[in-house]
């Protein structure tokens, strides 16, 4: 544990699974008798909880006086919400991270049916009659999970609270108001102290890392606002101090912004001549692994992962291209086909 601002405590998480092996949790303690603050909740993993714990206890922070703000629902930041509920902490959260049931990255449990997994799977190009091998292993992750036999990536249901841009959240001597971090999710929220000039920023920017910005449904214009999010945070968080999940803190929010956008451009320019110069309609799945260098059918359960996240991203990057009027988009029987408008 240690303390990064004053009356802010930031402590790091670790996992061996999953794609991402460390997380950085921050808290900050309430006054004699108020309520105190935990953005963010780490890893479902015993280890993660007992130095959860040991901090806790450490503070003096009691389960029954705690505040947990969820940056959005992905795995390794809201794997232990479900446990701290169960405790009697309050749980903060965008609703529209539950905006969807299902995607190719993670298993959400508190809304719709299998028929869900299904409509999205095929929708990329991923079906049981052409691709026989790769259906298989997402049905083995779905009975893994039927079954309670755990996967990585999975998220236990919660009840939360409601956040609106704007809200404020008062712990310690810090004022914080929710803020929109639309992009690497379509809900992802952060808080921001404007007197302080300190934001805590989730997955929406990281130093070295190109976040995932992640969807499998259409029209819904992520990367495009991923882009409109990032310009945000250069010209109107360019002076402060960020705290994302991973990695340090940032200072330098218009250099790793611009490193971001540039990589998501490059990629979708690839994307682009790969189409350009394909002369047939493609699924997201046969682009991501043309673009990305990938085996048609992964060898291992790391690269079926990555091929999860391949083609969340190369769909995130298509539909890009469709608002820019450089792709066509069609479906046919809920696959989506991508041809590039020069045929």
């Amino acid at each position: 544990m240690t303390e990064c601002l004053p009356g802010i405590y930031e402590i790091k998480l670790t996992s061996d699974q999953g794609t991402t092996r460390q997380i950085q949790i921050f808290l900050i303690p309430g006054k004699a008798g108020e309520r105190s603050l935990m953005i963010d909740t780490g890893y479902r993993k015993k280890n993660c909880l007992s130095i959860m714990e040991h901090v806790l206890e450490t503070l003096g922070i009691e389960y029954s006086q705690l505040d947990i703000f969820l940056t959005h629902k992905h795995y390794d930041h809201t794997g232990l919400a479900s446990f701290y509920e169960s405790q009697g902490a309050r749980l903060f959260m965008n609703e529209e991270e539950n905006r969807h049931p299902y995607d190719c990255l993670y298993y959400n449990h508190d809304q719709g049916d299998g028929e869900d997994q299904y409509q999205v799977l095929r929708s990329v190009g991923v079906t049981p009659e052409e691709t026989p091998e790769i259906w298989e292993m997402f049905m083995e992750i779905r009975r893994r999970v039927e079954s309670n036999r755990g996967w990585e990536y999975e998220v236990q249901p919660f009840a939360f609270f409601p956040v609106q841009p704007g809200q404020e959240f008062c712990y310690g001597d810090y004022t914080f108001r929710a803020v929109s971090l639309k992009g690497h999710t379509y809900g992802q929220m952060g808080l921001f102290d404007s007197d302080k000039r300190v934001l805590f920023s989730g997955d929406q920017i990281i130093d070295g890392i190109v976040p995932i910005v992640g969807t499998t449904y259409p029209d819904e214009h992520l990367l495009q606002a991923y882009f409109e999010s990032l310009s945000r945070l250069k010209h109107e968080y360019g002076d402060c101090l960020l705290f994302p999940a991973h990695g340090g803190s940032i200072r330098e929010v218009r250099r790793i912004a611009d490193r971001i956008i540039f990589s998501y451009l490059d990629k979708t320019d690839m994307i682009k001549r790969i189409l350009d110069n394909s002369r047939r309609e493609m699924t997201v799945r046969e682009i991501g692994c043309t673009a990305y260098g990938m085996r048609d059918i992964p060898e291992d359960t790391a690269e079926f992962v990555k091929l999860k996240m391949v083609m969340s991203k190369t769909f995130s990057c298509l539909e890009y291209l469709v608002d820019q009027d450089f792709v066509i988009r069609t479906e046919k029987e809920g696959i989506f086909y991508w041809k590039s408008v020069l045929l």
